[in-house]
């Protein structure tokens, strides 16, 4: 039995920006050797499933071509964040052929010789934190080529808030690859968006803003999912007549109000062989309000990718802030581009005439010129007033190409300033790894912002953070030398219903004790269980590419600062060909399977997959699974605790009344939000 919903009335906005209006999209594709409209996307259909902490994205398309020669196109996506992309499939002859990847110069360089002798290839490739770019030749005269990718990447839950994005929208942070890539981003035929969420928690509503008269939802009833306490949803959207790829879909789901607080720790292991888990922290720690006034520094970037529809959202966002501040705390906003200015000239005290002024500031605001980013930050920390509690948010949607650009500059200015750096990054593309350390190494936390989120619900959830206290010098221990390899290295600050989400290996199949500690306003706490390793656990192989996918990111955060080292661009190569993930020294490269013999090409990403594909046939076929870590709790002084986990039962923090970017309280917001706008219209 299935029960429909349909989304009536939704607006899309986002924290600190409200919805963009980007001019293309950033799946595109462009012929290499012909006029760009020769080669077009026939079809388009994403498949995606959320389970177990992790989503797998799978983008299957059609490309046609209207001439009668032969060409060669290239399409190129914005990068996930934290996303592995993990297969690369041509159809030759009607039958699929998987990619397999090669150290980054050697795969082109065989590329290029399979073009030459006229032999089907594809190429996929990333470019840096910006894209993905695949190519793919011959596309044949008058007829059409099926390719098909496939990345990984793990999820987090925010206040009970889950929350997928598949990037579409361009970022237009790169004038080059705007001038090279504004041609097609339209799908002729046929475009499908297929979801399906399998939560162990019972999902209480999920939302597709900007979508909403396109989107179906399904509710599949316990009875038919086989749990009685987890959810399973569908979300679809069909568009048979094609459509534009020039706005992001992003999928909100929230938990019931009353989900626990938990450790989850889900395990893969082969027979023989080393294991590897994942483990999901929720913490349910005693945060309180922070009651004393702040001083804010809003650090908005002005420069010329921020025209048209960002600078009109940041700068409403920001008002919606400022407006909703205490009397008692103070602001100030500095703009930067090529230079940075001190809009509000100093500290201003939060009362209704000064943000009225502030207010009518902010609507004068035009964009232009380069993005001098170090300089913006630099002077945020200028005039700090070191008797006041501060923080400092940045808002940007580029990255940094003018003055100081480097990694190490940034984190050598933070760290003569103990002051938290809050970043919101608008749209795709942008310098998201250097944004992400700011805000960890500061104290603070990085947020992505798409052009389909929410403004009214992400504003909740990043003050609903900002507001309390955080845990900070965090650590995540587990007993025993049977676990090894934990990843990240550091852990960021903890906010009020944020999660953590680790990687690790393991040898021995035994118990082990995992502590997670922390410090809160000067008292340290501490909380402790036990897990149980398993010998045998196939049920989710793919943990394996996201824990690599985790160490590559530990290494390169390692080069941007400190340069690259033949050591250090060598690991990364390792992991990269050992799990077959395309990364900065890495790329997949498909060719005809005789072609695939001769050169001689390890077929370990086919065997690979092959195990996936049989693990997620038979999940398919399974009941939700929950890997919540049972009543097995130790108390601080080591002793058993007969509760309902590490966080003794209590409940995960969340928004309370089912506010945030999904809820009924947001939903009263939105209906009033738009019904003001209609009386200013």
């Amino acid at each position: 039995m299935k029960t429909r919903i349909e989304l009536k009335t939704v607006v899309g906005v986002s924290i600190l920006c409200l919805m963009l209006s980007p001019c293309f999209g950033a799946g595109l594709l462009k012929p290499v050797n012909g006029p760009a409209d020769t080669v077009f996307m026939k079809s388009h259909r994403v498949n995606v499933t959320i389970n177990n902490g992790f989503a797998r994205t799978e983008v299957d398309q059609v490309f046609g071509n209207n001439t009668d020669q032969d060409l060669e196109a290239v399409y190129s996506f914005p990068l996930p964040k934290q996303a592995s992309l993990s297969e690369l499939s041509l159809w030759i002859d009607g039958r699929e052929v998987l990619g397999e990847v090669l150290e980054k110069e050697q795969a082109q360089k065989v590329y290029e010789e399979q073009k030459r002798a006229g032999h089907h290839t594809a190429l996929a490739e990333k470019d840096d934190y910006k894209t993905f770019n695949v190519k793919v030749t011959p596309v044949r005269a008058a007829g059409e080529t099926r390719v098909r990718l496939v990345y990984y990447q793990a999820l987090e839950i925010d206040a009970n808030i889950g929350r997928y994005v598949y990037p579409l929208a361009e970022g237009g942070v790169d004038e080059e690859r705007i001038a090279f890539w504004s041609v097609d981003d339209k799908v002729h035929e046929s475009f499908r968006f297929d979801l399906t969420l399998k939560s162990a928690f019972p999902v209480k509503e999920v939302r597709v803003p900007h979508y909403d008269h396109k989107a179906v939802i399904e509710r599949i009833d316990t009875e038919d999912s086989g749990s009685a306490d987890g959810s399973t949803y569908t979300v679809t959207l069909d568009s048979p007549e094609g459509d534009a790829l020039t706005r992001d879909i992003v999928v909100y789901y929230r938990l019931a109000d009353d989900v626990p607080a938990r450790l989850e720790l889900i395990p893969y292991r082969e027979p023989g062989r080393p294991g590897t888990f994942m483990v999901v922290v929720t913490p349910a720690a005693d945060l309180r309000r922070i009651s004393e006034g702040t001083d804010w520094t809003f650090v908005l970037d002005v420069s010329g990718s921020m025209k048209g529809g960002k600078i009109a959202t940041l700068c409403q966002g920001v008002s919606k802030v400022v407006k909703q501040m205490n009397p008692q705390d103070r602001y100030r906003i500095i703009t930067f581009n090529q230079m940075a200015s001190d809009l509000t000239r100093g500290y201003v005290q939060a009362t209704p005439a000064h943000v009225q002024s502030t207010l009518s500031q902010i609507k004068q605001i035009r964009v232009g010129g380069s993005t001098n980013l170090f300089a913006g930050i630099e002077m945020a920390y200028q005039g700090l007033d070191e008797d006041r509690s501060s923080g400092i948010v940045v808002v940007t949607d580029g990255v940094a190409n003018v003055g100081q650009t480097q990694h190490a500059q940034f984190l050598r200015l933070l760290k003569r300033f103990d002051v938290r750096l809050f970043t919101f990054v608008i749209g795709n593309s942008a310098n998201q790894p250097l944004m992400d350390r700011l805000a960890r190494d500061s104290g603070g936390f990085a947020m992505n912002i798409s052009d389909s989120d929410d403004i009214i619900g992400r504003i909740l959830q990043a003050k609903n953070k900002i507001l309390y206290e955080n845990m900070h010098d965090v650590q995540l221990r587990f007993s025993g030398e049977q676990v090894t390899d934990v990843t990240p290295r550091k852990l960021p600050n903890l906010y009020r219903g944020q999660q953590h989400v680790a990687f690790g290996r393991y040898t021995g199949a035994d118990r082990v004790t995992v502590e997670l500690s922390a410090r809160i306003s000067g008292r340290e706490e501490t909380w402790r269980c036990v897990v149980d390793l398993p010998e045998v656990d196939t049920d989710n192989p793919e943990l394996e590419r996201l824990w690599a996918l985790s160490r590559i990111d530990d290494i390169m955060e390692t080069i941007r600062e400190n340069g690259e080292t033949e050591t250090e661009k060598q690991q990364v190569i390792d992991l990269g060909t050992s799990y077959s993930l395309v990364t900065d020294y890495t790329s997949m490269v498909v060719l005809e399977e005789a072609e695939m013999e001769n050169s001689g090409i390890q077929r370990r990403n086919a065997q690979r997959v092959q195990r996936e594909r049989q693990a997620q046939q038979a999940r398919r076929r399974q009941p939700v699974r929950s890997y919540r870590v049972g009543p097995s709790s130790t108390d601080q002084d080591g002793s058993s605790a007969q509760d309902q986990g590490m966080f003794r039962g209590r409940r995960s923090p969340g928004f309370g009344g089912g506010t945030g970017p999904v809820g009924p309280l947001f939903l009263v917001l939105l209906l009033w939000a738009r019904r003001k706008t209609q009386r200013r219209g």
